[in-house]
């Protein structure tokens, strides 16, 4: 069985497709030679915002050297505000304390995110291949893959998809499924802060209003805090790819999602919403999309492999969409970095918990499946509990005002007392190295002790 970190293939290394250059990135740190490619040209861009690195992934980014070049570029949020229509703070919480978390929470434009991870690979001499269109897997077998670029058939011994939502290589493991729209969409736009009539001038950098039609959240882009992204959580009907194109084109139609019930909000979020209209060309939608849950993640050789938002999404309000992503590509690679090129025993056996039929004369196949069966269910048990958190938490906060009341008075979200702050241990401190080595250890152990029973 050829080693499946012989030579590497990504597929995305675009904007929403950063964790394509983690994932390079990651691999790269083990000495295992890698291609990207990417559809794009190098100079194209889809949309022009910022991400959250939260402590969880700001972790990743530091270990692989990235955090410490974009750091001064980024805005720094400790606390989550919440403000009602009068400007009175009703909620303040603690959400990412370095001393709890080892982080606080990062603030960057994707595009300094994205530039920085490319320019890394070019000083390692990574070969990134622009324009490079997928054209489909022409063969998945047990030694390696080949598959098509530009309509020229390439090989390599190991395939991994991080190339977005409606990721194409997932249609080589499940053709029939796509994202699911759980029919809300947040209508986002961009405007300078001082474009606002603010009632006071150390007015929070980063809130949420919450007004009688619902909450208007913003938060800053840059350090000094003169470029902010605003938001407005909305429920709208179901939609299809093409619906949402059209939407996102009619920047008319997005501002008139903030003009809605104008007279219910209070002075300051009149202000805002005033500079968004001002502003209408920033306006883009980012619908809340979420993958069904696939029974593979991976082929049935191992060969080909999807992560991030092609094998998963969370709803973009929990801030984690990126920091799953480097989650994904930084246990996938402890993984593949523990079961390749390593002697293959005979006695080695597949799991009773693998569903799939291994032959015991292939142990090194049977290894690579076991881990990625893992990494998959380990995963997904961490995906499932973000979007349980952000849908339960995070969007109901967003919710108009009579809706909300409604849940806090049957005790299902909490409205909070200002100082109290969340437990979010559980998300930004996982024991995601942890968990790996556990499971790397006990494999270990089970062969060695699989080869000594064929010993004896």
């Amino acid at each position: 069985m050829t080693d499946c970190l012989e030579n590497v293939a990504i597929l995305g290394a675009g904007l929403g497709a950063d964790k394509g250059c983690a994932l390079a990135l990651a691999l790269f740190a083990h000495n295992v030679r890698i291609t990207v490619y990417e559809a794009r040209p190098p100079t194209s861009q889809t949309f022009a915002s910022g991400v959250i690195l939260t402590p969880n992934g700001l972790r990743i980014l530091d270990r692989l050297g990235v955090l410490p070049r974009i750091k001064d570029r980024c805005y720094i949020s400790t606390y989550r505000t919440f403000k009602n229509d009068r400007d009175e703070t009703v909620r303040k919480t603690l959400i990412a304390d370095q001393g709890l978390y080892g982080y606080t929470n990062h603030r960057v434009w994707r595009t300094i995110l994205l530039d920085e991870m490319r320019q890394m690979l070019v000083e390692r001499s990574v070969a990134v291949r622009y324009n490079s269109k997928f054209n489909g897997i022409v063969s998945d077998a047990a030694d390696g893959v080949v598959f098509r670029i530009n309509d020229t058939s390439h090989s390599a011994s190991l395939l991994v998809g991080a190339d977005g939502i409606y990721s194409a290589v997932r249609k080589h493991l499940a053709p029939d499924v796509g994202p699911e729209y759980t029919g809300i969409v947040g209508i986002l736009s961009h405007i300078k802060r001082a474009s606002v009539d603010w009632p006071y001038e150390d007015y929070e950098r980063n809130a949420t209003i919450q007004g009688k039609p619902g909450a208007i959240f913003f938060i800053p882009e840059d350090p000094q805090a003169e470029d902010i992204m605003v938001g407005l959580q909305v429920q709208y009907p179901s939609l299809s790819r093409g619906d949402l194109d059209e939407l996102q084109a009619d920047k008319d139609k997005l501002v008139a999602f903030y003009r809605k019930d104008y007279d219910e909000w209070g002075p300051t979020a009149k202000s805002i919403i005033d500079s968004v209209e001002e502003n209408k060309e920033t306006c883009y939608i980012w619908p809340y999309l979420r993958m069904p849950k696939l029974p593979q993640w991976y082929s049935d050789t191992g060969r080909v492999v999807i992560v991030g938002d092609g094998a998963h999404a969370v709803p973009p309000s929990s801030g984690q969409g990126v920091n799953q992503a480097l989650e994904d590509v930084y246990s996938l690679t402890m993984l593949l970095v523990s079961v390749a090129g390593k002697p293959c025993s005979a006695a080695e056996e597949p799991s009773n918990t693998d569903k799939r039929t291994i032959s015991p004369k292939d142990p090194g196949r049977t290894r690579l499946l076991e881990a990625l069966s893992f990494w998959q269910d380990m995963r997904q048990k961490r995906i499932d509990a973000v979007y349980d958190w952000a849908m339960n938490a995070t969007n109901v906060q967003r919710l108009p005002e009579t809706e909300r009341k409604k849940l806090i008075a049957e005790g299902k979200i909490n409205d909070g007392k200002a100082g109290e702050g969340d437990n979010m241990r559980w998300l930004y401190r996982p024991n995601l190295e942890e968990e790996v080595k556990v499971w790397i250890d006990r494999k270990a152990a089970s062969l060695y002790s699989a080869v000594r029973s064929g010993r004896s």
